[in-house]
């Protein structure tokens, strides 16, 4: 019987474990900040950046914006990633994706302290989450199906899984993060054959 998985009461475990966190860093001097960089006004990006504003305000977290031109050049949208990253009192560090097409998006998640990139975005990280390191951050959506999962009690080892999607961003990491949980993992996409089926026999 198939069980749908809602979001809601994870969100609301989970908010109530940062902020549990945050307030231990609080007693220790430390005030665990966020730091967004979004270049233009795009109306995806700026619904996000409000509700990460709204969600970490409630984690006792501080979330500053850098906002920049949608004719930003590379040259400085890269220096800001690096100033950033330099920055002491910034503990994370989350680029909008995707870029404006005249931007080197691989070069910007290149400027980003590998420490400090809370979603995943460079190489460093994707290298530790397919080598198995579970230190590494992982893409926030990927992060967010395992929680799910974590927060129902979903067993996994030796479940088969298929995952619908090959994306760096959702599909891959998503695969690597269940396979260090031991289930079996089927990746499926755009050029897949009977879809449904392989769907259907699924565990998960």
């Amino acid at each position: 019987m198939a069980k749908r998985l809602t979001g809601k009461e994870v969100a609301a475990d989970l908010l109530s474990r940062c902020r549990q966190k945050s307030e231990d860093l609080h007693k220790k001097g430390v005030r665990p900040c966020l730091a967004i960089v979004r270049v233009g006004e795009n109306a995806d990006d700026l619904y996000y950046q409000e509700s990460l504003e709204r969600e970490t305000a409630k984690a006792g977290i501080e979330c500053r914006v850098f906002p920049l031109p949608l004719v930003v050049s590379d040259e400085l949208l890269q220096n800001s990633l690096r100033g950033l990253s330099d920055d002491p009192s910034v503990h994370g560090i989350l680029l909008f994706c995707p870029l404006p097409e005249h931007l080197d998006e691989e070069a910007a998640r290149a400027a980003i302290d590998p420490q400090k990139d809370v979603d995943g975005l460079t190489k460093e990280n994707a290298a530790a989450l397919y080598s198995g390191d579970a230190n590494a951050f992982a893409p926030c959506t990927a992060a967010a199906v395992v929680e799910l999962l974590r927060y129902y009690q979903v067993p996994l080892t030796g479940q088969q899984v298929v995952i619908i999607g090959r994306s760096l961003v959702v599909g891959k990491p998503l695969a690597m993060l269940l396979l260090a949980n031991n289930a079996t993992v089927t990746i499926c996409h755009s050029k897949s054959r009977d879809l449904p089926e392989v769907c259907r026999a699924a565990d998960i």
